[in-house]
């Protein structure tokens, strides 16, 4: 057997790789930064008015044309912009949440049935028209979720972090 002898500081290759293994034992500012990423992706997508899969949402269910007429903008979940801005990341543990608090972001991600609580129907104007209704129907138009592009965003952004590390800043 033949071997070769080197020798010197290590100090520069020890400290990459323990810059490397914090990312792995610490990883609040690599989710941070991938969550970030991923909530300005969901709202890119709500401006073009496509779920994850890059389908416009009007392939789910066209909007009703009487609700049509009064909507300020012809993007549909883009109304007064609320729900766009509300999107935000969070991390907690070692999952990155991307999402809303609003209360109605449940009912456009997922479809329902809206029924009245205390009254005895359902009562809202659309096209100038009063409607008195036991119950609406709300189609499901997803917006939340990995879409087309994020997996690899998410690679890259963990690469970022990861040569930052081997070159020891």
């Amino acid at each position: 057997m033949a071997f070769i002898s080197i020798s010197g500081n290590t100090d520069p290759i020890q400290s990459a790789l323990d810059a490397i293994a914090a990312i792995g034992t610490r990883p609040q500012a690599v989710l941070e930064s991938i969550g970030g990423e991923l909530s300005d992706r969901t709202m890119r997508r709500m401006d073009q008015g496509v779920d994850p899969r890059g389908i416009r949402w009007e392939t789910y269910a066209p909007l009703n044309p009487l609700y049509q007429e009064t909507k300020e903008t012809t993007h549909i979940l883009i109304e007064s912009g609320a729900l766009r801005d509300s999107i935000h990341s969070e991390v907690d543990g070692n999952a990155i949440l991307v999402g809303t608090r609003l209360t109605y972001g449940a009912i456009h991600q997922f479809g329902g049935v809206i029924r009245p609580k205390s009254a005895p129907a359902l009562t809202f104007e659309m096209g100038g028209e009063i409607f008195h209704r036991g119950s609406v129907t709300i189609p499901a138009r997803p917006y939340l979720g990995l879409g087309f592009g994020d997996e690899a965003v998410i690679i890259d952004r963990l690469d970022e972090f990861l040569s930052i590390a081997m070159r020891g800043r």
